[in-house]
């Protein structure tokens, strides 16, 4: 690594009172080198740039508190953007392309770091998959319009049901009472424990419902049962617990179920 990291690093402590030397040193060591080999295998220009570029970032990040060590015990976008998404991804992107995903990642984060909780998790569980960066901008432009807009199809006579598992993220949690915090963002209350809760995203394909895990939510809805699911009921099903529903979503919680059932506009229904 030809950059001078100990004046990056100097610079860096003069600027913020909160700097950690220890994770500074840690990305250094891991992902930086992960990214320069990276950078070193693919050849061609601009790969000492794209370092700066990352480290001059990854000093941000720490200095503010966006980064933190792993053993903090929680996840995070700008960990997974900057110390696992563009070590592993950004190489395979053409240099001229580099400063923008670079720019791109950073500002999705910051942006993360005042958003809902839901919102924040959703992006943070659909990219821990990624497979590329080149896409980018599209990617985090379909995901905000499939979470935050209203659907294009409102919840009708014919519906589909989307069955959601919520031990894997606490094995106690027992669904209760639920609303909704967005179109298509449900949160779901334990019956048995205040406090807890956790969201589910009943979203539209080419997504799949998805868990999103602690909310922290502290509203205590009523076990409202006024919603009747449009469809015929199907044999899994058991008495439910409450529902809710709003234009273009329904959900349950059933009295002997872990997981909950959401009901969603059918394809051409």
């Amino acid at each position: 690594m030809d950059l001078d990291v100990d004046a990056l690093e100097a610079a860096a402590r003069a600027r913020f009172i909160h700097w950690d030397p220890r994770l500074w040193r840690e990305i250094v060591s891991g992902p930086a080198a992960a990214l320069a080999a990276g950078l070193d295998r693919g050849g061609g220009a601009g790969g000492l740039a794209t370092l700066d570029s990352y480290l001059r970032l990854a000093c941000e990040g720490v200095g503010l508190g966006y980064l933190f060590p792993s053993e903090v015990g929680r996840d995070g976008f700008m960990n997974l953007a900057f110390l696992t998404l563009v070590p592993r991804l950004l190489p395979d992107v053409p240099h001229e392309r580099r400063p923008a995903i670079l720019a791109g990642l950073w500002n999705l984060g910051e942006n993360l770091e005042t958003a809902a909780p839901w919102l924040r998790r959703i992006f943070l569980r659909l990219f821990k998959g990624l497979a590329s960066l080149a896409d980018l901008e599209a990617r985090v432009a379909a995901v905000e319009e499939q979470a935050l807009a209203a659907p294009a199809l409102g919840l009708g006579a014919v519906t589909q049901l989307a069955w959601v598992g919520l031990s894997a993220e606490d094995r106690r949690f027992l669904p209760g009472t639920l609303h909704f915090v967005a179109p298509t963002v449900l949160c779901v209350h334990d019956r048995s424990r205040p406090g807890s809760s956790q969201g589910v995203w009943l979203a539209d394909p080419p997504w799949t419902p998805l868990p999103l895990g602690p909310m922290g939510c502290t509203a205590a809805p009523a076990p409202a049962r006024g919603f009747t699911p449009p469809t015929a009921r199907d044999v899994r099903l058991t008495p439910w617990f409450a529902t809710c529903a709003n234009e273009w979503r329904g959900a349950a919680s059933l009295v002997t179920s872990q997981a909950i059932v959401g009901w969603l506009p059918a394809p051409g229904g």
